[in-house]
C-alpha cells in the first residue's frame, strides 16, 4: 500500500495533542478504533476492535453536520486524498464534543481507495474560548466606542458600534447553538 499523494497541500501542518485513532478498511466498511474513539462516538471498544461500519460511526455525529462529513467523505475516497473536517459528535459518555479529524487515503496495488487511517482531537475546549474571547472582545469594543464618542471622533464610534453589533451576533450564535445542544 502506498500513500495517495495530496496534490494541493505541501505545507507540513501543526496540529494539537491526538485524542484517538481509526483506520477504515474502506473496501470492507470496517472502521477499527481505540477506546476514546469509542468514547467519543459512543460504540463499544468491541465494536471498534472486530469493525464498526461507517454508517454505524455516522449516526453519532451531530445530524446538522452528517451530509458536509457524507460529502467530504465520498471526495477524499473519490480524489484519494486527505481528509480534514471539523464536526461535532455525541456520545452518553462524552456528551456533545467538536473535533477535528484528520486521514489519509492509501491505495492498493491497483489504485484503488482501500484504507483509511486517521486522528482526531477535541476542539471542544477551543470553542469555549472563542466564547470567552468574543465576551473581551465585546467589552474592549464597547469601551473604545466610548472613548471615541467622548473626545468627538464620530466616524470612530460608528465604526466601534458596528464592530460591537458584529461580535454581539458572534456571540448571539454561539450562545444559542449552545442552548438547542
Amino acid at each position: 500500500m502506498t500513500s495517495a499523494r495530496e496534490h494541493d497541500q505541501n505545507m507540513h501542518m501543526r496540529y494539537p495533542p491526538i485524542d484517538g485513532f481509526w483506520t477504515w478498511d474502506v473496501k470492507r466498511d470496517r472502521v477499527y478504533g481505540d477506546a476514546n474513539l469509542s468514547d467519543y462516538f459512543g460504540l463499544t471498544l468491541d465494536e471498534f476492535s472486530h469493525g464498526a461500519s461507517l454508517e454505524r460511526c455516522m449516526q453519532s455525529i451531530d445530524v446538522d453536520d452528517r451530509p458536509r462529513v457524507r460529502l467530504a467523505i465520498r471526495k477524499a475516497i473519490e480524489r484519494k486524498s486527505g481528509f480534514r473536517e471539523v464536526y461535532r459528535v455525541r456520545s452518553e459518555k462524552m456528551g456533545l464534543r467538536k473535533i477535528l479529524a484528520v486521514g489519509q487515503c492509501c491505495v492498493d496495488g491497483v489504485g484503488e481507495a482501500a484504507l483509511y487511517p486517521g486522528w482526531f482531537v477535541d476542539l471542544t475546549k477551543d470553542a469555549t474560548c472563542e466564547e470567552q474571547s468574543l465576551r473581551e472582545m465585546h467589552n474592549h469594543v464597547e469601551q473604545a466606542r466610548d472613548i471615541a464618542r467622548s473626545i468627538g471622533h464620530d466616524l470612530l464610534s460608528y465604526l466601534l458600534d458596528n464592530v460591537e453589533e458584529e461580535v454581539e451576533q458572534r456571540l448571539d450564535g454561539r450562545l444559542r447553538r449552545r442552548r438547542s445542544s
